[in-house]
């Protein structure tokens, strides 16, 4: 007997819903070394995002007959997540960024600073049509390592600019609803709500 229903993937699909790609809501923590900041307006332009990935390293081991491949470490991604902002008129998403790199390593020195004072955390959430947070994830230790170039065009009338940002991290992990760190998140999205109309405008 087939495994596969229409009526009951109709009924999931229209009852239950899908997940869409364009609801979802960023969270960046200030890190030390920029304290003071307001956080609010780059979660807010923040256009494009991605759940990171999650893989299981494996080595093959052979005793007799085909190999058993065995777990022996997790792979997080760590490597790069890449967040795409919008930028606004004066500049100010690609001036966090900048002061942020800058932090980490001293333009005139080179001289890399201490990691407790430029990693933070990243919240990346997933929402319903209703804005209402279905999953989350934050990211631990996470900080900026690349931006792209931003071109310059007399012929581009009517385009702006957006600002990708890579981060490095080291790894993710789920928030399950109830969490102090999931309300925590809840509330800082329904706070980037209430003041998006008036921010946009």
């Amino acid at each position: 007997m087939a495994g596969f229903s229409l009526p009951e993937f109709q009924a999931q699909v229209l009852g239950r819903g899908l997940a869409r790609t364009n609801r979802f809501d960023v969270q960046i923590n200030i890190p030390p070394c920029l304290g003071g900041r307001d956080n609010r307006t780059i979660s807010l332009l923040c256009e494009q995002a991605s759940l990171p990935l999650l893989n299981i390293n494996t080595k093959s081991h052979r005793i007799y007959g085909p190999p058993l491949p065995r777990p022996i470490t997790s792979e997080y991604g760590g490597e790069g997540l890449p967040l795409t902002f919008h930028v606004d008129r004066e500049m100010k998403v690609k001036r966090f960024f900048e002061d942020w790199m800058e932090k980490i390593i001293n333009r005139d020195t080179f001289n890399v600073a201490y990691k407790s004072t430029y990693t933070t955390f990243l919240y990346i959430s997933q929402l319903d049509e209703a804005d209402n947070v279905t999953y989350t994830i934050d990211v631990e230790d996470a900080f900026p390592r690349s931006m792209n170039l931003m071109e310059l065009n007399n012929a581009a009338q009517a385009q702006t600019h957006r600002l990708t940002v890579l981060f490095a991290y080291r790894k993710w992990r789920r928030i399950d609803a109830g969490t102090p760190a999931e309300a925590e998140t809840t509330t800082q999205i329904s706070l980037n709500q209430q003041i998006s109309e008036g921010f946009l405008t």
